[in-house]
């Protein structure tokens, strides 16, 4: 292989790049020596693949088809490997799956471990970019171990990356950083000047997700530094923008805006006319934080006709946004109320591409599965009847030799397998109901979240702005008298009573508390609004909730302590709750007392409405478990269990 590389080196060096280059390396296509052939081939694939990808998949096949008559194996798999290498290039993921897994197979047989862990890296990646990030993970791991055990250290930093931006997809962002920053640690020793300021803006970012600026600040100013350095400017301006979000949120408005304007010049001096649009926005919202409202108006404006130019639909709604709340800020009502108006299109106008393209999507990938199922199907009739076939043989044999002994082996024998299917059988639907429960979850609480904010942007919005059109209308009546005065004012105090109510809406259906300080906090500040209640009284006891918990285990458990109180305050007439979370080393216990009317628990699974039911689905798909202790006229008392490993 060293000499054949050192060949194409020649070529190289005699010819020049690009073309010349490849016209060498074909030329070694002609030689006589298979693996100077085959390796021609497969550098042909790899320098095509994106310019040519038909020609690119015309050398891999012909590797493939020449392995094959040589029988040999290493190149044959190559040849597999080069071909999927193709798919995933041109997007067609099952075609590159079946021939890196095919390629997996035969490397698995010959023990090559460095390439059986390339192998399953690219099917890794191909699950990843299929949303399929537990089997992606599993992969990953694998790899790695086995870069471990070969101490490649430039691959194993590679690897690291990779389940480190997996563990970011999936919010394990404590992990994702573990893995991040071996990485880090491994490109710094073997000098990899490229792969360093990208972990770092990874680590950053994970930082900025678990609410921690001060930590993203100290990774993504390092990585801004040696951005600047290798003269990778384009991630030098995102990597500015994104400490502008992260000194914003200090509220170091100075920095905030030093960075934004940065990146912006930096986005100009490179001609990037999607980060110009973009960094301009988010500079000028911190200048309206700054009340510097006329030049803010001015570089929105014109980011808004660069936006229309590129069709860049997302920030345009974003500009939108930040033109209503400029104007409401400077009591501008004609304005605030046109922007809003073209918020709302301009919202609509994408909800309706973006639901388009998710039904393409889905029916493409229905077919897709219909089709698998179909071949499977019939790959299973196939081998039933030939299993069938020959247990007859068996059969008509086993009677002349010995017709009773076999006849119970036979029967055991079916029995056995029948048991086997029906634990597979009940596996795959404990597997489907849980994927169905968490799909049904999800959904709900993207809903909630999506019914929050158009409450907070769509209608709080308006209702500000229609405050607005009213204090201004107010001030222009010159005379007025007592009753078109009261009436104004009962008309403003109406209008505040809306926003506060859209405001506790938007808040009980996604509380900023459960997202940013979590499940105890959270739960607090549920019980104190309940305070307000001069019938109720609530005692609140948590211990050992003072770090997080994941972040699907917090909106679960938060979702049902509330549909719980809210039961409690439909249902039971009670005067007092009583309410302890504890949490132990292995799992977290939750109980609820009241003293209300109860009610009879053996008629539990005829309760029409879907409240206990929900509860119950909640707490099973947490794999814990929710017991009910009541009775007529004592009360009632909730107890969950919730393993935490």
């Amino acid at each position: 292989m060293k000499k054949i590389l050192f060949l194409i080196f020649i070529a190289s060096s005699v010819f020049g790049q690009n073309q010349r280059y490849i016209d060498s390396v074909k030329a070694l296509t002609k030689s006589k020596v298979d693996t100077v052939r085959f390796s021609a081939y497969s550098e042909l694939v790899w320098v095509l693949k994106e310019t040519n990808k038909t020609e690119a998949l015309e050398y891999g096949n012909n590797l493939l088809t020449e392995a094959t008559k040589t029988a040999k194996q290493k190149w044959i798999a190559q040849g597999y490997n080069d071909l999927g290498i193709i798919y995933i290039r041109s997007g067609d993921l099952n075609k590159a799956l079946f021939n890196i897994e095919k390629s997996l197979a035969i490397r698995e047989k010959l023990g090559d471990k460095k390439d059986i862990a390339s192998s399953l890296s690219k099917i890794a990646n191909i699950k990843t970019e299929d949303g399929k990030y537990g089997e992606a993970l599993e992969m990953q791991l694998r790899v790695l171990r086995l870069y471990e055990e070969l101490n490649i250290q430039p691959y194993i930093a590679h690897t690291c990356n990779n389940i480190g931006q997996l563990y970011n997809n999936i919010n394990k962002y404590s992990l994702s950083n573990t893995y991040l920053m071996r990485a880090y640690t491994i490109e710094k020793e073997i000098g990899d000047v490229y792969g360093m300021p990208i972990t770092l803006a990874v680590i950053g970012s994970n930082y900025s997700d678990l609410q921690q600026p001060d930590s993203a600040i100290k990774y993504l100013g390092k990585a801004k530094t040696l951005f600047k350095e290798v003269e990778d400017y384009t991630s030098y301006a995102i990597a500015c923008n994104n400490l502008g979000h992260m000194y914003r949120k200090l509220k170091d408005t100075k920095k905030g805006k030093e960075n934004y304007e940065e990146a912006l010049s930096v986005s100009k001096q490179i001609g990037d006319s999607s980060g110009i649009a973009l960094f301009a926005n988010n500079l000028a919202n911190i200048l309206i934080d700054d009340s510097e409202f006329i030049e803010a108006e001015n570089i929105l404006l014109n980011s808004l006709d660069i936006s229309k130019k590129l069709g860049l639909g997302e920030n345009i709604l974003k500009i939108y946004q930040s033109l209503t709340g400029l104007y409401i800020q400077t009591k501008d009502a004609v304005k605030a109320d046109f922007y809003f108006d073209k918020y709302r299109q301009q919202k609509d106008s994408i909800f309706s591409s973006e639901t388009a393209l998710q039904f393409s999507e889905a029916q493409t990938k229905f077919d897709v599965e219909k089709k698998d199922l179909e071949l499977a199907k019939n790959k299973a009739e196939i081998e039933t009847k030939e299993k069938q076939a020959f247990v007859k043989n068996i059969i008509i044999i086993s009677i002349i030799v010995l017709s009773i002994l076999l006849g119970i082996t036979g029967f055991l024998f079916y029995r056995k397998k029948q048991i086997e299917q029906q634990a597979k059988l009940d596996s795959e639907i404990a597997h489907q109901k849980e994927i169905r429960t968490k799909a049904i979850l999800e959904a709900e609480e993207k809903e909630r979240r999506r019914i929050a904010q158009d409450l907070h942007d769509g209608v709080g919005q308006l209702l500000s702005a229609a405050k607005l059109n009213l204090s201004n209308l107010d001030s222009k009546i010159a005379t007025q008298t007592e009753e078109q005065k009261l009436a104004m004012q009962n008309a403003l105090s109406l209008v505040d009573d809306s926003v506060k109510e859209v405001r506790a809406v938007s808040h009980n259906m996604m509380p900023n508390t459960l997202i940013k300080l979590g499940l105890a906090s959270a739960v607090r500040e549920f019980i104190t609004k309940l305070g307000n209640a001069p019938t109720l009284k609530v005692d609140l006891e948590i211990v050992g909730l003072d770090t997080r918990l994941d972040n699907q285990i917090e909106t679960v458990l938060y979702r049902v302590i509330q549909e719980i109180v809210n039961n409690i305050i439909k249902h039971a007439k009670a005067s007092q709750i009583s309410m302890q979370l504890i949490r132990h080393d292995t799992e977290l216990n939750i109980m609820i007392e009241d003293n209300g009317v109860g009610f009879d628990t053996n008629q539990l699974d005829n309760f029409e409405g879907i409240g206990l039911k929900g509860i119950q689905t909640r707490i099973e798909f947490l794999n814990g478990s929710v017991h009910f202790d009541s009775s007529i006229g004592r009360g009632t008392t909730v107890i969950i269990d919730i393993p935490l490993i």
